[in-house]
C-alpha cells in the first residue's frame, strides 16, 4: 500500500501562521530586552530579571518556528535556508535590502517630515547593514567554490 502524500507546507495556512508567530516572537524578544533595560534603569531588578527570562523563552520559541519554516524558506527573504551557505546567502539578501533600500528610504522620509535625528539614525543603520553585508560576503567567499551549482537553492522563491 503506498504511503499517503505529505501535505505541502509551502502553500499552507500553517506556513503563514508559522511566519506570523516567528515575527511576533522576534518582536517580543526586542521589546522584552528593552523593557528589561528600562527596569534596570528604574531600579526594578525583579522586573528586569523577569523580562530577561521572558526574552530567553521567546528567543527559544523563534528558533522552533524557524526550524519548521526552514523546510520551506527564510520567512523574511524567501531564500532557502538551512545549510551555512544558504544561511549566508539569506543574510546577504536581507542586509543588502536593508542597507541599500529600506533604511535609505526610511531616512529620506524622516528628513522630509523634519525628523533629522531619526533620519541620521536610519542612515547610520544603512551603513551598518552594508558593513554587515560585506562581512557575510567574505564569510561566503571563504567557503570556497560552491559544492553544488543548484541555483534553485540560492534564489528567492516566487
Amino acid at each position: 500500500m503506498p504511503e499517503p502524500k505529505k501535505p505541502d507546507l509551502s502553500d499552507s495556512r500553517t506556513f503563514e501562521n508559522l511566519k506570523a508567530a516567528f515575527t511576533a516572537d522576534c518582536q517580543d524578544v526586542a521589546r522584552f530586552r528593552y523593557f528589561a533595560n528600562r527596569a534596570d534603569l528604574e531600579g526594578s531588578l525583579d522586573s528586569a530579571v523577569l523580562f530577561r527570562a521572558a526574552t530567553e523563552g521567546q528567543a527559544t520559541r523563534t528558533l522552533g518556528h524557524l526550524e519548521f519554516l526552514s523546510a520551506v524558506c527564510d520567512p523574511v527573504t524567501r531564500v532557502r535556508i538551512g545549510a551555512n551557505e544558504q544561511n549566508l546567502r539569506a543574510a546577504i539578501s536581507r542586509t543588502s535590502y536593508e542597507g541599500e533600500t529600506m533604511y535609505v528610504n526610511f531616512a529620506k522620509t524622516a528628513r522630509e517630515e523634519g525628523f533629522d535625528a531619526v533620519a541620521e539614525w536610519f542612515e547610520s543603520l544603512a551603513a551598518a547593514e552594508l558593513q554587515l553585508q560585506r562581512r557575510f560576503e567574505l564569510a561566503l567567499a571563504s567557503l570556497g567554490p560552491r559544492s553544488s551549482d543548484s541555483s534553485a537553492e540560492h534564489e528567492p522563491l516566487s
